[in-house]
C-alpha cells in the first residue's frame, strides 16, 4: 500500500462534535496562565470574569443545532443528545455557583487563582466523562474529575476539616479507580475490545471474566456516586469542603458519576438482566434507608444534606434497576432535578456561612425568615423540593421512578422508596418548622447578598418550581436521551 492509499484510510476526526471540549481546554489554559502572570489584586477580578465569558462560549456552542451529533475520533467519543443533555446542565449550574464563590473565599479570608482553571479542567472531565463507551478514555476522564475535586476539597485555607475531607476522598476515590481499572481488564479479557458497547453484546459461553469485570465496575462507580456501602469518604469530604464545591461536587459531580453507570443499563441483555435488577435494587434500597435514617439524627446542616444526597444517590439508582426507555427517562430527569436542588441547597449555606460565627447547627437556623426573608424562603423551596412535594422537580423525578419501578413490577424497591421518603419528612420538616414556626435565639445576620447572588438562587428557585411544573420544557432532551440509549 503507498503512503497515499494509507493516508486516504486515515479517517479525520470531526471537531465541530468536539468544539465544546476545545473551548473549555483553551479556556482552562487561559486561566491557568493569567494565574501566572496576574497580580493578586486583579486576579479577584479577571479570573471570574473570563471564566464568565468561557463558560457561556461553552454553552453558546452546546446549543448548535444537533447536526453535530454522532461519533467521532474513530467511535471513540460519542456526542449523542445524553451528552449534550448533562454538558448543558453542568454548564448552566456551574454558572449559577461562580457568582457566590468570591464572596465566600473573602469571608473565609482565602483566595486561590488556581480554583478557576482547576474547575475549567475539572469540568472538561465530566464532558469527556459523558461521552464515552471507552474504558480507558473513561478512566482517564474519571481521574480528572476526581483529581480536580480532591484539589478544590482542600482549597481553603486554615481548615483542618478540609484537608481531612480532601484525604478521606483521596484514598477512597483512588481505591474506586482502581477497582474499576481491575474490572475494565476483566471485561478486556473476556471480549478482546476496550468499548462497552461491543463487550456487553459479545457473546461467549464462558462469561465469569465479564461478571467479574462488572461487578469491580459497578463498586468503583458506587463509591464514586456515594452508595451503601461505600460511601464513607462522602459525608466528611462535603461538611470539609469549602461550601460553594460542595455544592459542585453533590450537583454536577453527580450528573457525571452516573453516567457511565447509565450508558451500561441498556446493554444489560438477557440473563444479565435479573442479576443487574437484584444486585443494584439491593444497593439501592439500602442506600436509601440508610442515608435517611442516619440524616434524622444530624445535628449539623451540612452534613444532613450530605445525607440526603446519600439518599438521593440511592433513589437514582432505583431507577437504573429498570433497564428500559422508562427507566432510563426517571434517571436522567432525576439527575438534573437532584443536580438544581442541591446545588441551591448548599448554595445558600455559603452564604449563611459568611457570618464568622455560622456553624450551620440545626438550632441557628431558626427564625431565619426574619433575619433574612430571601434566603429562607429560597431554601424552603430547596427543602420541599429534596422531600419531593409537588410541584417541584423532586415531586415528578420521584414519580417517574416509581412509574418506573411499577412499570416492571419491582414492587418491594417502590415500597421501600416510599417508605425512605417518608423518613426524610422528618428532618426536611424540622428545618421548614425551625425557620417559618420558631423565633429566632440570636441575630445571624450576613452581609448583603449582591444581585448576581439573588439572580443565581432566584434561577435554581424558578428552575426547581417551574420543571416541576412544567416537566415538557425539558422533556425533549429527556426522551431523546433515553430513547438513543437502546436504538442509537
Amino acid at each position: 500500500m503507498d503512503l497515499r492509499t494509507l493516508i486516504g484510510t486515515i479517517e479525520i476526526p470531526d471537531l465541530k462534535k468536539f468544539l465544546p471540549e476545545l473551548i473549555l481546554l483553551g479556556l482552562a489554559f487561559l486561566l491557568f496562565t493569567l494565574d501566572l502572570i496576574l497580580k493578586k489584586r486583579d486576579k479577584r477580578l479577571v479570573l471570574p470574569l473570563v471564566s464568565y465569558l468561557g463558560y457561556f462560549a461553552v454553552l453558546l456552542s452546546l446549543l448548535i443545532p444537533w447536526r453535530y451529533s454522532g461519533d467521532t475520533f474513530y467511535g471513540n467519543f460519542t456526542n449523542d443528545p445524553l451528552a449534550v443533555t448533562i454538558k448543558i446542565f453542568a454548564v448552566l449550574i456551574t454558572l449559577a455557583i461562580l457568582p457566590l464563590v468570591n464572596n465566600y473565599y473573602s469571608s473565609k479570608k482565602s483566595f486561590y487563582g488556581e480554583l478557576f482553571y482547576i474547575l475549567a479542567f475539572t469540568l472538561l472531565g465530566v464532558f469527556i466523562l459523558s461521552s464515552s463507551y471507552n474504558l480507558i478514555i473513561l478512566y482517564v476522564s474519571l481521574e480528572l474529575v476526581s483529581v480536580g475535586f480532591y484539589i478544590l476539597t482542600a482549597l481553603l485555607k486554615g481548615s483542618t476539616e478540609s484537608k481531612e475531607g480532601a484525604f478521606k476522598y483521596l484514598i477512597l476515590g483512588g481505591l474506586s479507580i482502581a477497582l474499576a481499572s481491575y474490572g475494565a481488564a476483566f471485561m478486556y479479557i473476556y471480549a478482546g475490545s476496550i468499548d462497552l458497547r461491543e463487550i456487553l453484546t459479545y457473546h461467549d459461553k464462558d462469561i465469569h471474566y465479564l461478571i467479574l469485570g462488572l461487578v469491580f465496575f459497578l463498586i468503583g462507580l458506587a463509591v464514586k456516586i456515594g452508595a451503601v456501602p461505600f460511601h464513607y469518604w462522602l459525608p466528611d469530604a462535603y461538611q470539609g469542603a469549602p461550601t460553594p464545591i460542595t455544592a459542585l461536587m453533590a450537583s454536577v459531580g453527580k450528573l457525571a458519576f452516573f453516567i457511565p453507570i447509565v450508558r451500561v443499563v441498556p446493554l444489560v441483555e438477557g440473563k444479565f438482566v435479573l442479576v443487574w435488577t437484584i444486585t443494584v435494587g439491593l444497593i439501592a434500597a439500602l442506600t436509601m434507608l440508610y442515608g435517611n435514617f442516619v440524616a434524622l439524627v444530624q445535628r449539623n446542616v451540612k452534613r444532613l444534606l450530605a445525607y440526603s444526597s446519600i439518599a438521593h444517590s440511592g433513589y437514582i439508582l432505583a431507577a437504573t434497576a429498570v433497564s428500559k426507555v422508562i427507566g432510563m427517562e426517571a434517571v436522567i430527569y432525576f439527575l438534573v432535578a437532584y443536580a438544581i436542588m442541591s446545588a441551591g441547597s448548599f448554595l445558600i449555606l455559603s452564604l449563611l456561612e459568611r457570618n464568622p460565627e455560622w456553624q450551620n447547627r440545626l438550632e441557628e437556623f431558626a427564625g431565619l425568615r426574619l433575619n433574612m426573608p430571601y434566603v429562607a424562603f429560597a431554601f424552603f423551596i430547596y427543602l420541599v423540593a429534596l422531600l419531593g412535594i409537588p410541584p417541584t422537580v423532586g415531586f415528578v423525578g420521584k414519580a417517574l421512578v416509581f412509574m418506573a419501578l411499577s412499570f416492571d413490577k419491582l414492587w418491594w424497591l417502590a415500597f421501600i422508596m416510599i417508605l425512605s421518603t417518608a423518613i426524610s419528612t422528618g428532618y426536611y420538616i424540622r428545618l421548614v418548622v425551625l425557620i417559618y414556626m420558631q423565633e429566632r435565639e440570636k441575630d445571624m445576620r450576613v452581609e448583603s447578598v449582591n444581585l448576581e447572588e439573588k439572580f443565581s438562587l432566584t434561577i435554581l428557585v424558578v428552575a426547581s418550581v417551574l420543571l416541576g411544573a412544567l416537566p415538557s420544557l425539558i422533556w425533549f432532551l429527556i426522551k431523546a436521551s433515553a430513547e438513543n440509549l437502546f436504538t442509537g
